[in-house]
């Protein structure tokens, strides 16, 4: 019997379709993977220029801090006679050069010519702000009578005018002050920090542009990527072996972080992606709020300075060290309450507040203890320094007696003890009341340091009824 010959079978075999299908999807992958790449390039990219303007901006802001510092170095000199004030404004120009550096390194990053004509423009007015401070510095030395020759060159350097060499320490002292915060000098000031905020305007602007070319391009490959998930999406529903990658392993990876309390790195399926960024999202604003507590539970909600707590912490922790702990009590203050109303006696804290923090160094600890009392612990300063400190509150309450827009003016009473000049048994913060005490006998708006029976300087208080 002869065999019948073997009908062809019909449809297609399944190695034919596995074969098809795993050609598709590996096509379908490598274009894919080849627009993903893109994709990153694209970014990459933005993320360069975003870097690279952002670091430029940050130079601009540092160059103008250094212009600030040398600004307020000179003055601090010119206004104290604290030689360690040079000290720190050469340390600026000659060791830090901060602005000098942040300048060079916009010059090598940048090739923007309106932004370089700003940052030009800056440095020019910022270069005639340092002749006028170099002056009133050398006219300083010659009136606070510090020997010229154990002081930078650069002040060597400068001659000063027959007249002003002429005059009197006072007169001296007068005029250095007066070329310091005269208006032509303060303009010049303002004008340095508006050519840096227009070079920030400026980078903004360039940024935006690169940004928007860059956005253009990468939303056409973001479509061309949709487009090949979309196929590879068709592939994978018939390779259901891929679930494991894409859900059973993630989700389990997603489990064990939440388990663990910890930051989870997104894989798999999208859905699980952003179950992962919304976990991580919360985790963060946990740690955020966290943050956020600790901040509050230091400072003060109405003036932003320390509170209560955190300065018998820092005051507990710091009387083993050389410090100066000052009490300052607004004087008549349930007076400006009465006449002028809360709100504006709030005014009164938050502005006694920033006069207090911009009087003092950083290093110091200025906090608000109750309602009108605020505290300033000096750190690394011994009794040697009454005079610097009584004149930083003279200073202080020449500002605050003078009214300022709908804020009237006040006075306030200051008393000071030195941990260095306790006794055993003694307590530091009883110590500085006492002291304060005396000025408050005395009349207010004065200083006194502890164990002195008598205050520092005193003026007539001021009358709030206005």
């Amino acid at each position: 019997m002869e065999n019948s010959p073997k009908k062809p079978r019909r449809g297609l075999s399944l190695r034919f379709v596995v074969i098809v299908m795993f050609v598709i999807g590996a096509v379908v992958s490598a274009l894919l993977l080849k627009t993903m790449y893109s994709v990153t390039d694209q970014y990459d990219e933005m993320e360069s220029a975003t870097h690279d303007y952002i670091e430029a901006q940050d130079k601009a802001y540092i160059m103008r801090d250094a212009i600030n510092e040398l600004n307020e170095r000179s003055r601090n000199f010119v206004v104290t006679g604290n030689a360690e004030e040079v000290i720190l404004y050469f340390n600026q120009v000659q060791v830090q050069r901060s602005r000098d550096t942040a300048m060079e390194e916009i010059r090598e990053n940048l090739d923007d010519e309106r932004i370089l004509k700003h940052l030009n423009t800056a440095i020019d007015l910022s270069d005639r702000m340092m002749e006028t401070q170099y002056y009133a510095m050398r006219l300083a030395i010659e009136a606070y009578g510090y020997d010229l020759e154990k002081n930078p060159s650069a002040l060597r350097q400068v001659e000063l005018s027959a007249e002003d060499l002429a005059a009197s320490p006072e007169d001296q002292l007068t005029a250095a002050r007066s070329m310091l915060f005269s208006k032509e000098y303060t303009n010049m000031k303002g004008q340095v920090d508006i050519r840096i905020d227009l070079c920030k305007d400026e980078l903004i602007e360039t940024m935006s542009r690169r940004h928007e070319e860059s956005s253009g391009r990468l939303q056409q490959l973001l479509r061309d990527q949709r487009i090949l998930i979309i196929a590879m999406m068709a592939v994978l529903l018939l390779v259901m072996i891929f679930v494991l990658g894409l859900v059973v392993y993630p989700v389990s990876e997603l489990i064990s972080g939440i388990h663990d309390e910890r930051p989870i790195q997104p894989k798999g399926a999208a859905e699980i992606r952003f179950l992962a960024d919304t976990y991580n999202q919360m985790y963060n604003r946990m740690e955020n709020a966290n943050a956020r507590l600790s901040y509050e539970a230091a400072h003060d909600a109405l003036t932003g300075l320390y509170n209560r707590s955190y300065y018998e912490a820092v005051r507990d922790e710091s009387e083993k060290r050389n410090i100066a702990l000052l009490i300052v009590d607004v004087d008549y203050f349930k007076d400006v309450n009465d006449t002028w109303g809360h709100d504006i006696g709030d005014q009164v804290l938050i502005r006694v507040a920033r006069t207090l923090s911009d009087s003092f160094r950083d290093a110091d600890k200025v906090c608000r203890i109750g309602g009108d009392e605020f505290s300033v612990i000096m750190m690394d300063i011994n009794s040697s320094k009454k005079e610097v400190i009584s004149r930083k509150v003279a200073d202080m309450s020449q500002i605050l007696s003078r009214k300022q827009e709908n804020i009237p003016p006040v006075t306030v009473s200051v008393g000071v003890a030195f941990s260095d000049q306790m006794k055993e048994g003694e307590n530091l913060f009883k110590n500085a009341d006492r002291a304060l005490y005396t000025v408050k006998e005395n009349g207010r708006n004065g200083c006194a340091f502890f164990p002195d029976s008598l205050t520092a300087w005193q003026d007539p208080p001021l009358d709030y009824q206005i």
